[in-house]
Order: structure tokens, then sequence, then C-alpha cells
């Protein structure tokens, strides 16, 4: 009887494996894998969710946050021990730990074929050079080069991010590399929605970090507030990272939301309501991306985008076309794009119906699968 290959998929974060990748397991399924989905905590709903789609689900301890390789080595015995029972064929690894680990882990079996998806640098490359950041980039830079030296195949979402291995000789230049349209949109889920020009709602949502542009957002709102007050609405989703030394101050946010310049969301499971009724998507991001899907998520629902000229961000914007790319850190030129919209509403429906044709002919998610499966060989 033919073997039926075994693939696992682990990422950093339970939740992922459904809002990010539910397509992903279910193709590897359809493809006639049988899948195991590893990664640490556990919820009841998101594991009844993956054994619908015929994929079982194990824990495993890690560190969300933080690099201590000596404590996050039981993370490696631990997935050393899943590697033998299971026997993976396949192992997809996301984010920097589960890359830098689950990698790890599957070199010590001869026969498991890696596929790692570099989902963006984070605070790998933004800029900041103090102490710290210095001595934690040295730090996963070793990490990357001891544990992707006998990487199959690697996936990037940007080419930024792909010079930057090689710059830094991270990865063995002979592994097999591409770059795909980043982890790609549902357009079944995220359905295009109607054109809402009046009033003007610009919405942005992210975590409240200073890296993704929330100064430059609340600055550019402030001012707009004053100049076309109730024709325009500034929303705002996201949770302030609290202990993050880059979160944004909450008295200021709590002074705008008082005075009515913000309409502050707070945290929301599903954003498509608001995206829905939104008219222009805003992310003036200079946090190293690596396609950000809340921009694919809006594109995919009809909305035109402003966001910055920053990687991962740039590729998802036909400057002129389905909307802005402005520069980092400067809150005129995000004021300036968003004025465009307000002065001149016939964009919105415009640059939405281009952000929807360019989600659909290159960022749907079963193009981004099989341009993975075929790159891999899956």
């Amino acid at each position: 009887m033919k073997h039926k290959r075994q693939a696992i998929v682990f990422g950093s974060y339970i939740f992922s494996l459904i809002n990010f990748r539910k397509n992903l397991l279910e193709d590897l399924v359809r493809n006639g894998y049988t899948v195991l989905a590893i990664a640490p905590g556990y919820d009841e709903e998101v594991v009844r969710k993956l054994k619908e789609m015929q994929v079982e689900f194990r824990s495993v301890e890690l560190a969300r946050t933080g690099f201590n390789p000596l404590k996050d080595f039981s993370t490696i015995l631990e997935l050393k021990k899943i590697f033998k029972v299971y026997q993976p064929d396949l192992l997809i690894t996301y984010t920097i730990k589960p890359v830098i680990y689950g990698t790890l882990a599957a070199s010590f079996s001869g026969k498991t074929k890696t596929l790692a998806l570099i989902t963006g640098l984070g605070y790998l490359d933004t800029g900041v050079r103090t102490l710290k950041k210095k001595i934690m980039q040295s730090l996963i830079h070793a990490l990357y080069r001891f544990s992707l030296r006998k990487l199959n195949f690697i996936a990037f979402q940007n080419p930024d991010d792909q010079e930057y291995f090689l710059l830094h000789k991270l990865v063995n230049p002979a592994t097999a590399m591409t770059i795909t349209a980043g982890s790609g949109v549902d357009l079944a889920y995220y359905t295009r929605a109607e054109v809402v020009r009046e009033p003007v709602i610009f919405l942005l949502t992210a975590r409240l970090i200073r890296a993704k542009g929330i100064d430059q957002y609340l600055e550019a709102a402030s001012n707009l507030k004053k100049q076309f007050g109730n024709r325009v609405i500034f929303q705002l989703i996201g949770l302030l990272d609290e202990g993050n030394p880059d979160s944004i101050d909450q008295s200021q946010l709590n002074k705008l939301v008082e005075e009515g310049v913000i309409d502050y969301k707070g945290f929301q499971k599903d954003v498509r309501s608001l995206l829905r009724t939104c008219s222009v998507f805003v992310l003036p991001s200079y946090y190293r991306e690596g396609t950000p899907r809340t921009i694919l998520e809006a594109m995919a629902m009809g909305k035109a985008i402003i966001t910055t000229d920053n990687p991962g961000c740039r590729e998802t914007v036909r400057d002129g076309s389905n909307g802005f790319l402005i520069p980092v850190k400067n809150a005129e030129a995000l004021q300036s794009a968003m004025r465009k919209f307000i002065e001149r509403s016939e964009l919105i429906e415009e640059m939405g119906e281009a952000s929807y044709q360019l989600a659909k002919s290159k960022y749907d998610v079963h193009l981004v699968n099989h341009h993975l499966f075929e790159f891999a060989s899956l």
C-alpha cells in the first residue's frame, strides 16, 4: 500500500493556524497529506475547527517573545520527540522561532523536507540601533545561520527580505528560494463590499505600536478632523501592547477619543464588518512587514489603500492606481494622501476597484498556495 505522506505545520501562535494558515492546511490535506499542526497554547474552538479539517493538533512549549537559547532548548527536545513519533515527510514553518527551532529539529531527521516561510523581519531591521537591539540582532542572525544550513526550501514575501538574508549570510545561497505574494487572502471569506463615500471613513487596524505608524495616523487625524469635521471619521482597531517600550501612549489615545478625533474600536476578533463599512484602509508602517495581511484583506473587500514605501507594504500598492505610497514616519505625507480622498471622493471607488482586481489576480490564497506547492514539489 502506498505510504500516505505526513506533514507538520509549525507556528508561534495557535490562532494563526486558523486565521492565517487555514487554506494552506486544507490544501495539504487535499493533496494527500496527513497533517499535524503544532503551536504553543491550547484553544478548544481552534482544535475543533482543525479536527473538522482533518488536521490533528499538538501543543508545544514556546515563549512567543524574547530569545533565550538555553531556555528554548527544551522546545527543540520536544520537537525532536514529535519528529521521532510522526516521522514527517514535510515540515512547513513560519515566524522566527518556529523557523529556527523547527528547522533545527528537522535537521536531525534524514527524511524530512523543510519549507521555511519568512513572514517579515519584524524588529530585526527597523533602523533602531540600541545596544540591546544589536545584541538581539546578532543572536538571531547566529541562530538563523546555524539552523538554516541544510534547509531545503525558503519562501520570502518580498524581495527586500530575500536580499537581507543573503546580504547577512543567514541562508545558504544554494538553498532553493522563491518570493510569494504574501500569505494570500481568502476571497471567499473577505468578500467585496460596497463603496463608502460619505462620510469618508479611514480605518487602521494593527498592534498599537509606534512601528506600525500609529503616531503618524493620530497626528494626521487630529489635523484633518479640525478642518473637515463630521465629513471624515478616523477608526482604529487594535490592542495596546502593554510592556512593549514601542507601545503608543494610552493617555494620548484616550484624549483623542474623548475629543471625538478617533473612533477607537479596541480589539476585534473579526474585522470584516468594519472593513466593509470603511472607505480607505491605512497602514503607515515602518515595521519590517512580510506582506501585511490587513492590507490584503482590505484589498479583497475592494478598499483603496494608503501605506508606506516600506518593504512588504510597497508591494501591495501601485501608487496612484489602487492607493498611495507615502514615506515612512511622515505624518504630513499621510495627511496629504488622506486629503485627496476627502476632496476627490471618486478616488475611493476607482482605487477600491483597482485593489479588488489586484487581490484577485495576484493575492488570491489559492494562487499563493499553488505557487508554494509547485516551488517545493509538494
